[in-house]
């Protein structure tokens, strides 16, 4: 099982890097980062993961511009992978994105990941003016643009909204295999989704028992694809928070499901359940504010619960 963190949401490059280098120090697998382009000032009840949709945010919560700062990141790492979690596919060109990842793929040596999903705020949909109904074909059309460019050393391809022939496209990632897409969500349209385009299904806010419940649509929805299921892997990414860190009182995080409340022991458990039920990768965020306790956070959870629950 691998572990990787979600990068805090500062204006703030020196703590960016403190962070960022210090889970590499940590030895974690990767470092993502989150998108949104704007928030709405006067709440929304469209947010996918609370029971009455409200995503309780400061409208001046700054989101650093998501490949602007997998960049940063990626300058100042040298090992750890780096990755979106998720990448709002419909808000940017495709073909600009796919030359984006794959440049950061050259620049990194191989350390992207390209994790996406089809987005839920109408306002912000409306804003960028991108169709929002629209947003779930747009996602699957991006990614075959994405596999078309990343692959094809002469890319051809036909979809609803772009064509591309007459081209070329380099450089091309450098990971074998290409950069890995990680795909975001927990509808049985975003698990198709992930059997046709995806190296790994990438959802949020879920309890680990329900991440296991849907893995036997993954794999049919795979085979049913022509691909080996053992191609797809499962990641579920969690908000954590320990009960037994003195001085660590909860943040002002969103309340969602599937979010981890508990002792050092409780966390080794819930870890433990998660590889045994199959699940190849966990990515937290911390429910605490300011940079040094969530940095005291990620290296309680690296000193403590790692070397316990993965041996």
């Amino acid at each position: 099982m691998e572990i990787g963190v979600s990068i805090p949401r500062l204006p703030n490059p020196q703590g960016i890097k403190d962070f960022a280098i210090r889970a590499e120090e940590l030895g974690f697998e990767s470092v993502m980062a989150g998108d949104h382009i704007l928030l709405p000032t006067a709440g929304t009840d469209q947010y996918p993961y609370t029971a009455d949709g409200s995503f309780q945010r400061p409208t001046s919560e700054p989101f650093l511009e998501t490949m602007t700062l997998l960049g940063f990141i990626a300058g100042i790492t040298k090992t750890i992978k780096i990755g979106s979690t998720v990448l709002i596919l419909p808000y940017r060109n495709p073909v600009v994105q796919a030359k984006m990842f794959a440049s950061l793929d050259v620049l990194s040596e191989g350390r992207m990941i390209c994790g996406v999903g089809v987005g839920w705020l109408e306002k912000e949909f409306d804003t960028l003016n991108v169709p929002y109904k629209q947003r779930g074909p747009l996602t699957d059309e991006y990614l075959g643009i994405f596999k078309c460019l990343w692959e094809q050393e002469h890319p051809e391809f036909t979809g609803e909204t772009f064509q591309i022939d007459g081209i070329q496209f380099f450089p091309k990632p450098v990971q074998k295999g290409g950069i890995p897409i990680w795909v975001g969500g927990h509808t049985r349209r975003a698990l198709r989704r992930t059997a046709k385009y995806g190296n790994c299904w990438h959802t949020t806010r879920q309890t680990p028992e329900f991440v296991a419940e849907n893995m036997p649509y993954l794999k049919e929805q795979t085979i049913a694809a022509g691909r080996d299921p053992s191609e797809v892997t499962v990641s579920l990414k969690r908000t954590l928070h320990f009960t037994d860190m003195p001085g660590k009182e909860e943040g002002s995080g969103v309340p969602t499901g599937g979010i981890v409340i508990g002792s050092t022991e409780d966390v080794i458990e819930d870890v433990l359940k998660c590889k045994a039920l199959g699940i190849d990768q966990l990515t937290y965020d911390f429910r605490v504010d300011g940079l040094e306790p969530q940095i005291e956070v990620m290296e309680h959870l690296a000193q403590h619960v790692l070397p316990v629950a993965l041996g």
